[in-house]
Formats: C-alpha cells, structure tokens, sequence
C-alpha cells in the first residue's frame, strides 16, 4: 500500500482495538498483533509508532516469514537502531532455531549487551501462536516475552459499514496518489462490495480500489466492470419463502422486501428483468417497487 494510510473504521469490534491502540502506544510494552494476513497489523503497528515518544526515531519492519536463521540474526543487529520501534512481522512462520535467535537478542536488548537497550518491540502473526504452542512449534519463553499486551484485529467481513467508509476514502487517496480523476461506485457495486468476505481484508480492498481507480477512473463503476471473483463470491443465494419461520420478535416486512430487491439486482448486475424473474415478478411491479424503496441503479 503506498498511499498515506490513516486507521479507519467505526464498528464497535475495531474501536475496541483502536482503544487498545491509544492506551498501549505511549508506553514501552511488547505489543502481539494478531488477526488474518491483510488484516492491517502493519497499519496499525505504525500507529502506535507514531503516537508514542518514539514518533521521531525509525520505524523498522523485520520480515519473518520466510527468512533464514542467518539472515535473521543479521537483520536484527543491523535493522535496529537506538529509540526506534522494531515490528517483527510474522514471527508464528520463524523456525524453532530462529526463534531462539530472537529470543537471544530480547535477552540481550533488555539487559544493554547488544547496545540496543532502548527499542520498542511489536510483534505480529496470522498464525495462532497458542495452537503452535499446543503443538510445540512456538517457545513458550519466546511467547511470554512477546505476549505482553495483546491486539486482535478483526477480519474485514465482521466490521459491517467500514468496508465503505474504506471504500471511499482508499479510492479518494488513490486517486490523488495517481493523479486521477475518482470513480463512483453504483448501489449495485456497493451492496455486491458489502456482501463480499474479503479473504485479503483490508489489503484486498486497496487493491480493489486502486484497479478502479486506474481503470475506471471519472467513470461509475457497474458489477460488470469488477474482478470475476468478486461478483461470484458476493452474489449470496435468494431461498425461497418455503419453510421460512417468523421470528417470535417479529420482523420489518418493508426493510426485508428491499434488502431482497438490492439482493436479486446484485445477483444478476443490475438486470431489472433478471430481477423481477428471480422474485417472481412482473417487471413493472419491480419497478415499481424499486421507487417504492428509493433503490438507486
């Protein structure tokens, strides 16, 4: 990502974590970032960076995943620099030799023999670092001296509403960042951008912003004009009303007839007589029933 990226997102899940962030940032503690690859460890780890007495000094990242004992050892003296903040990206890929490395320079940074007395320690995984305990592929005196305060970050699907509040403001950044003109997106493309799992999470979605921004810049940006297996993966299956049972609660009739609307239009990119089939309807009646529910095309 190499727009100037700022931590975005008002679900409740994520502000626990934005929280975390601020109450942990002007301290020195270790911080174990965990959560799904593209999640936005990385992100947020420069935020804690930037928001400490460190903000001034290097913010150093040291990639573990796929990285040899040797070279390891060697990034680690050379990668590091007094005041700075070291983020240990993906420590749950390192090998049990290289864990002791590391282990071995925490050791000797906490007692002032690598002369690196004075840094800030982040660590981030995707992997659960409990199951490579249970497992024995992780040191569990590595594990302690990292698992001091812990963050997880939670998958992009399970934050509702940030997924647009991100859409728009990658896709404004983006644009800036190229030079480029905007696109729009339809109400069609952002129900299909809400249904979506994300799999990449935050990382998948820049991505996704800045092909439109290159390819469809000024223009408004239709399903068919996104990735294939977008439009597969959001295209969620409409059941029939057999066999359904009505909540003890109740339910809003009114919000469930346009929901199912927006959901047959995302399914079939915006085809009104697609539509109308799928919900067994006439076409004039779906039409009518889009005014009905001020359903933008």
């Amino acid at each position: 990502m190499n727009t100037q990226e700022r931590v975005l997102g008002s679900a409740p899940e994520f502000l626990r974590v934005v929280h975390a962030a601020r109450m942990v940032a002007p301290t020195d503690a270790p911080v174990l970032m965990m959560g799904e690859p593209g999640a936005g460890k990385e992100l947020l780890a420069r935020e804690i960076h930037l928001a400490s007495r460190r903000s001034g000094n290097p913010f150093v990242i040291v990639n573990c995943a796929g990285i040899s004992d040797s070279q390891l050892a060697d990034e680690l003296i050379t990668a590091a620099s007094p005041g700075a903040t070291l983020f240990l990206d993906g420590v749950g890929d390192l090998s049990l030799d290289a864990q002791a490395k590391l282990l071995h320079f925490l050791e000797s940074m906490e007692s002032g023999r690598s002369g690196y007395a004075d840094l800030r320690i982040i660590a981030s995984s995707s992997r659960s670092l409990t199951s490579l305990l249970d497992t024995g592929a992780f040191r569990e005196d590595l594990f302690y001296r990292l698992h001091v305060v812990p963050i997880e970050l939670p998958p992009l699907r399970e934050r509702g509403d940030d997924v647009i509040l991100m859409l728009k403001q990658f896709t404004a950044d983006l644009a800036r960042h190229h030079g480029r003109k905007a696109p729009r997106y339809s109400v069609t493309v952002r129900n299909l951008i809400k249904q979506y799992t994300w799999p990449g999470n935050v990382r998948e979605l820049h991505n996704f912003c800045e092909q439109m921004v290159i390819l469809m810049a000024g223009n408004i940006v239709q399903p068919e004009n996104m990735p294939l297996e977008i439009r597969r993966k959001s295209e969620r299956q409409v059941t029939g009303v057999a066999g359904f049972v009505l909540p003890e609660k109740g339910i809003d009739l009114l919000a469930m007839e346009g929901d199912m609307i927006r959901q047959a239009i995302g399914m079939v990119g915006g085809n009104r007589s697609k539509a109308a089939r799928l919900l067994g309807l006439s076409r004039d009646t779906l039409l009518y029933r889009i005014q009905k529910h001020a359903i933008e095309m």
